[in-house]
């Protein structure tokens, strides 16, 4: 009996052993992992103040950027040559770069004209692109529908941005156009300040008279006529 005690006893110190021995190896497996388990996730929100986000600008602030930005591309497609087959491609194109990078500016508020100003720009580029294709393609029924949706787009554009307030954004050119319409490369037209060409100013249908001093009047007597010649013999 007291050899069995015994037995037991070495049987339960080995099993305290081991369970201790486990113990340890479970501590020390943690300790070594748990600077890559239990790390704070950091957060990503890019919103936040001091993110990498763009500066929301004032309407005054976004509107001379948008404007620095429109304005040359409008020469630049007022430059263009409207017969050069690429004209299209090439005024697809700068529109295209001018949405682009207007988009990359933020404004602190929005207003309903500029939502609908943008709309309309990108209906535009959206159309530019379709005649693009249509003249490439040599469809010259497809390339119609896209000009009408070309000048639509166009005059939403003028609406809207003239009524936030831009200046040159919206006020799209044409291939071969300088600023200010044609009516600005005809200086003195109609307006009587020209060399040599202006018409005469209106009267009223009344003729002006050079001179107030009415002409002489011819006497009402006739001219005496010779009598005929009767043989020579005097009366």
């Amino acid at each position: 009996m007291a050899e069995m005690d015994i037995y037991m006893r070495r049987r339960l110190v080995a099993l305290g052993g081991l369970v201790l021995f486990f113990i340890l190896f479970v501590l020390l497996v943690k300790s070594c992992g748990g600077d890559d388990t239990e790390a704070p996730l950091q957060p990503t929100d890019s919103g936040a103040t001091g993110g990498a986000g763009p500066v929301a600008l004032t309407k005054e602030e976004y509107i001379a950027q948008a404007d620095q930005i429109c304005a040359p591309a409008n020469r630049a497609v007022g430059a263009l040559d409207p017969a050069d087959p690429d004209a299209i491609a090439d005024e697809a194109q700068i529109t295209a770069d001018e949405l682009a990078s207007l988009e990359t500016l933020v404004v602190d508020s929005t207003e309903r004209s500029l939502t609908r100003f943008m709309s309309a720009f990108s209906d535009l580029v959206d159309a530019l692109e379709s005649k693009r294709l249509a003249t490439q393609r040599g469809n010259d029924l497809e390339a119609g529908e896209a000009q009408l949706a070309i000048d639509t787009a166009e005059v939403d554009a003028r609406t809207q941005g003239e009524r936030y307030g831009f200046a040159d954004c919206g006020q799209f050119l044409d291939a071969g156009e300088a600023p200010g319409g044609a009516s600005e490369a005809e200086p003195g037209a109609g307006t009587g300040t020209g060399t040599g060409t202006d018409t005469a100013p209106s009267t009223g249908g009344v003729t002006p008279t050079p001179d107030a001093t009415p002409p002489a009047t011819a006497p009402d007597t006739e001219p005496t006529t010779p009598p005929a010649d009767s043989g020579g013999v005097a009366p």
